[in-house]
């Protein structure tokens, strides 16, 4: 009985070890697939061609482009789209490569460079020396994909005059654009183009 009850201490205590060792393996490999980073895409604003030609030179001053500010919701890293009047649901793979102001900002000053080849550009904030006649200051209500599958970009602009303070001009723009599906890319694709059309309503004001 002894020997018997030996050896069967003996096989459960195998038994055991095995167990445990299967236990530590799963967890080493459980921890390890935490670890490794979830593939990701990311993603910035480009600019969009004019719609059509303007004079080189039309605007012989120094422009400033900025503030460019956008609310707390879409301050962050994730594409945020809006299920519902009172919902949100970001995008936790699909980032913007860089903070959501500093992309519109360039591409803006990139389309207003290309409809209205100023003097020069400046990007907010600048100081006396960089010489800006006029300031354009943008404050975005809304700019994601909606529940309606369309992008909105819902925006207050206006035009300083740097040297009175005076805001000689202000306006309002609100519009959507359909993309061609409910990919990332194609909803960024279709923000681009709507910012471009956000640069074509700016610059109607100088050249009218």
């Amino acid at each position: 009985m002894t020997f018997a009850s030996d050896r069967q201490k003996q096989g459960c205590g195998k038994l055991k070890r095995h167990f445990q060792m299967g236990v530590l393996a799963g967890m080493a490999v459980l921890l390890a697939a935490c670890t490794v980073p979830q593939s990701g895409r990311y993603f910035v604003l480009s600019p969009v061609a004019p719609k059509h030609t303007i004079q080189s030179g039309v605007v012989k001053a120094v422009l400033g482009v900025g503030p460019v500010e956008f609310p707390s919701h879409l301050d962050r890293a994730q594409l945020v789209l809006r299920t519902g009047q009172n919902e949100l649901y970001l995008r936790e793979n699909d980032k913007w490569a860089e903070p959501l102001e500093e992309t519109a900002r360039r591409v803006l000053m990139q389309d207003l460079q290309d409809r209205l080849s100023p003097k020069r550009m400046e990007a907010f904030p600048w100081n006396s020396r960089d010489g800006v006649n006029w300031q354009i200051a943008v404050d975005v209500s809304n700019f994601e994909a909606q529940p309606d599958r369309t992008v909105r970009l819902n925006a207050q602009w206006k035009i300083v005059d740097v040297s009175s303070g005076e805001i000689v001009l202000s306006n309002h723009f609100d519009q959507r654009i359909k993309p061609a599906s409910g990919d990332s890319a194609a909803i960024v694709a279709a923000m681009s183009q709507l910012w471009g059309q956000f640069a074509d309503d700016i610059s109607t004001a100088f050249t009218q």
